[in-house]
């Protein structure tokens, strides 16, 4: 929705030319306009400051209108919801959430395309939660360069001034099997061949990515952490929200508070990696997952060192597997070496490891102690550490990647090559054919929902396909009684005799948390105490992260019940959630006030972001969000130039706007502080610019005015719901498989009970199918088809008919209509629908027309059911929504006839398959 408040609205960001754009690695900060107003932006998140959101250069102006929050927070009383608060909206063709490989391949692939073909105006918004591009992905990489070259085809041409320069080609390959003072040389499967690949830092090559992407045109956003999907009222996505900021440690809104932003665009393309919140979300929804099987995951853990000179070597490729990891849990490690003196070393660890007293941060400290890497190790210097889960399920594990409105690309679908070690590669390649599918798709001037129909045919149709097939078998051979011995010698039959080719498909077994046992039935670890040198203490390696956050902040990894986890997971598990954490987050604190003597406590400060709990915590009642960060010291900093006066300041997780009253000033501040120091970081200052006009959009600001839904016939009875439930909470979970719902309503005696209606018989079988015995709200769900008969069910008709001769059609809704709500139940009218009768003389009044013509006599009102009243929001000043639009997912197998809609203008309907293979 557009705010309503009486704001200059932000500006497009116009791009400079390449040679005026010099690369700076610190970070930056954008200004004013108005030109009353600065927007300014720090590069890297810094602890217990703003969080750091990095452009880079002379960074082109962001747009963002001044919200008139703080004013309404001083208005409102001290129960104010932030939740009230009306969102900044702004509009954009398509919007990607996340700045990794995957996001910005996309992104430039979608602006080659609108470049060639003349358009524009065709705008693209890109969001990443990082302070800047590449701060959340670790470095240290084995490029496969088959998707970049076709991408940016002079990315390492000499004549090209703009080419990526930090590259190391690879010259050497080993595998070794280690023993715990040894390693045995063993055959590399000819996947892992690395001729003509490249050593690369991938934090260097996701910031030059960008720099390509904003020499295009492309709008992008480091510091935006998208946190909400919102839906159009036919249940697709419209685009996403971003999070609000300045609400502290007790939930309720500081001076600092700020509400998040809304995108609105016809595509979303969802790359935030592995796990991520918003595809958790959408996966869900619509049911991606159907087809396929759960994703397996595992966490890598990864340290850059500067090594001494005399023991560097370019190019040089080691992988290993064994030692220090137990013969049940599948992993393995690298070191390779590149850049200047540089080593990337790091350890990968499957999460479904059966043992809960196993570390993968105290394994990762043991390897660096093996003679094959301290050697190396000795004399350098630890630069980085970082760590992150990563999706291993392979081909089985795929989803369906199109849903109504967007698509996953990159590791968010799961297309790493796990027995390669690499994803980069598919992930440019898939986050290609997104954009050109949504080109495509985006020539339909339909204001509809947009479906990717050829972006799922063209994964099938590429090398993507066929390499993850090729290798489908190999990671789920070691879930077997012989552990790594079984999955290796079976690995070695698929790489060298069955090439990929059998006839079947292994599956994969429990999921990761499910993996866990007792821990009274595992031998317990004890890890060695870290010497400083070469291995160290968890705080210190979260040091190396530069990922922080405000001490004063609500807690991002969410708890359903803290008393249940603790009562569930200490006895059995004995404190896994400490172990499987790289960053200590979680611990159990003695307390002799608490039953069982411990207190489950999250230091929420030292989170890295790599989402294992997530996925590991046998009790999966932990749920990673997107944390913020929130503004200190701005006010401070921009007041020791001048004496214009401040009037507003608008922080968002590193990204703002600073509001003068004199527009003199506000020109002023831009040469004093663009590119002075501002927390150890050096700023860039510009004026901001506005949002074009969208010709042809119709957002939530243009829905027509139409009649509520009707009732209808086609009744799913839900039994089993918790107490609480409400009508609006039956009707999300009701369009679960991508059906409308008309109506829902719940049991006036909160017996368990409720009802949904659908718009058609074969709507109601479907959801009867698809929603039958799932878990809602915690709870395990029965549904039953229930139709009604017409004479059950009369046909519905408005009880508010006025008394003009005009009789037909809905009256306008009343917004100060503060009669009390009809009663919810199935039960007669009360006594306040009474029939009123006219005065005797004018008995006969409403039987006439305005003719004097007699009428049919009236049916008596209490024939008809009640109608629910709106919901009457008091911030809500829209129209009513649009008419439901049906949505037939093209994935769903119809074991029934349904009518199928007619095919799109642009190409023929979409006829698919019941599965992928």
């Amino acid at each position: 929705m557009t705010s309503s408040s009486p704001v200059l609205p932000l500006l497009r960001r116009e791009l400079l030319a390449a040679s005026s754009r010099p690369w700076r690695a610190g970070a930056s900060f954008t200004a004013v306009n108005s030109p009353h107003r600065a927007s300014f932006l720090p590069s890297r998140v810094r602890p217990c400051r703003s969080a750091g959101l990095l452009k880079y250069g002379p960074l082109p102006s962001q747009f963002r209108a001044f919200s008139q929050t703080q004013r309404k927070r001083r208005d409102e009383e001290a129960d104010f919801d932030p939740s009230r608060i009306e969102r900044e909206s702004d509009e954009v063709d398509v919007c990607i959430v996340g700045g990794g490989p995957a996001g910005l391949a996309a992104a430039i692939r979608l602006k080659q395309l609108a470049n060639e073909a003349g358009d524009d105006e065709f705008r693209i918004v890109l969001l990443e939660k990082a302070g800047e591009l590449g701060a959340h992905i670790l470095s240290g990489n084995v490029l496969e360069p088959i998707s970049l070259n076709e991408l940016l085809p002079d990315w390492l041409a000499e004549d090209n001034p703009s080419r990526f320069p930090h590259v190391t080609p690879a010259k050497s390959d080993k595998m070794c099997f280690l023993t715990k003072n040894s390693s045995i040389p063993i055959p590399a499967p000819p996947q892992m061949n690395n001729h003509g690949n490249y050593i690369i830092s991938l934090n260097q090559l996701t910031k030059w990515l960008g720099e390509r992407a904003e020499e295009l045109g492309i709008e992008i956003y480091p510091g935006f952490a998208a946190s909400e999907v919102l839906y159009k009222p036919d249940g697709s996505v419209q685009g996403v929200a971003t999070n609000d900021m300045g609400i502290g440690r007790d939930g309720k809104p500081k001076d600092t508070f700020e509400r998040g932003m809304e995108f609105y665009a016809r595509v979303t393309l969802l790359a935030e990696g592995c796990h991520g919140s918003l595809s958790k979300q959408v996966i869900k929804k619509y049911d991606l997952r159907r087809d396929s099987q759960p994703q397996t995951y595992g966490i890598g853990l990864k340290e850059v060192w500067e090594i001494q000179p005399e023991k560097f070597k370019p190019g040089e490729i080691v992988h290993s597997m064994g030692y220090p990891l137990p013969r049940d849990t599948y992993g393995g490690a690298w070191m390779y070496h590149f850049g200047d003196n540089l080593v990337s070393l790091g350890l990968v660890v499957g999460l479904d490891y059966p043992n809960p007293w196993l570390s993968p941060y105290g394994e990762f400290q043991k390897l660096k102690h093996h003679p094959l890497f301290k050697e190396v190790l000795e004399g350098g210097k630890c630069i980085s550490y970082g760590a992150r889960a990563l999706n291993e399920g392979g081909f089985q594990s795929i989803p369906k990647c199109a849903f109504p409105g967007g698509a996953l690309i990159g590791d968010t679908a799961g297309f790493l090559n796990v027995p390669k070690i690499k994803g980069t590669h598919t992930a440019i390649k898939s986050g290609m054919l997104a954009a050109e599918a949504t080109y495509s798709a985006l020539q339909n001037k339909d204001d509809g929902s947009v479906f990717l129909y050829d972006y799922e045919s063209a994964l099938r149709n590429s090398w993507i396909w066929k390499e993850l097939k090729e290798v489908r078998n190999m990671r789920p051979s070691f879930q077997n009684p012989f552990g790594i011995y079984g999955g290796i010698l079976y690995s070695g039959l698929e790489a060298y005799v069955f090439r990929g080719r059998t006839p079947w498909t292994l599956k994969h077994h429990l999921s990761d948390a499910a993996a866990t046992k007792k821990a009274s039935e595992c031998e317990k670890i004890e890890y060695p105490k870290p010497d400083g040198v070469i291995s160290f203490d968890v705080l210190t390696s979260v040091s190396r992260t530069g990922t922080n956050h405000e001490e004063d902040q609500p807690v991002h990894l969410q708890v359903k019940d803290w008393n249940r986890h603790t009562e569930v997971a200490w006895p059995q598990y004995q404190g896994v959630e400490n172990r499987f954490c790289p960053a200590g987050v979680y611990e159990y604190v003695e307390d002799a006030s608490k039953p069982l003597g411990v207190r489950f406590q999250i230091n929420a400060q030292n989170c890295i972001h790599c989402k294992t709990c997530d996925i590991k915590v046998p009790t999966q009642d932990i749920n990673w969000q997107t944390p913020q960060v929130t503004k200190q010291d701005i006010e401070d900093h921009f007041s020791t130039h001048g004496s214009g006066k401040i009037t507003d300041i608008k922080i968002m997780n590193g990204f703002g706007f600073i509001e003068y009253e004199d527009p003199m000033d506000a020109r002023d501040v831009v040469p004093a502080f663009h590119g002075s120091d501002f927390k150890s970081e050096r700023l860039t200052v510009q004026f901001a610019r506005g949002p074009r006009h969208k010709e042809n959009f119709h957002g939530q600001t243009d829905r027509p005015n139409v009649p509520r839904p009707r009732r209808t016939i086609f009744r799913m009875q839900i039994t089993g719901i918790p107490p609480e439930t409400s009508w609006q909470d039956l009707k999300d979970f009701a369009r679960q498989p991508g059906l409308d719902v008309v109506y829902s309503e719940t049991a006036r005696d909160r017996d368990g009970k409720g009802f949904v209606e659908f718009e058609s018989s074969g709507d109601l079988k479907l959801a009867v199918d698809k929603l039958d015995g799932r878990e809602f709200k915690g709870s395990r769900v029965t549904c039953t088809a229930d139709i009604q008969t017409p004479e059950e069910r009369p046909a519905y008709r408005d009880p508010y008919r006025s008394r003009s001769p005009n009789r037909r059609g809905y009256p306008p809704i009343d917004d100060y209509d503060r009669r009390p709500p009809p009663p919810r139940p199935y039960s007669p009218r009360g006594t306040h629908y009474r029939e009123r009768s006219p005065p005797p003389i004018r008995r006969d009044y409403y039987d006439r027309d305005g003719y004097g013509r007699r009428s049919p006599p009236r049916p008596r009102i209490d024939d008809y059911p009640p109608p629910r009243r709106p919901y009457e929001d008091p911030y809500d000043t829209r129209p009513p929504p649009p008419p439901p639009r049906h949505y037939e997912d093209p994935y769903l197998p119809r074991a029934y006839a349904r009518p199928r809609t007619p095919p799109r203008a642009d190409y023929p309907g979409y006829d698919r398959p019941r599965s992928y293979w």
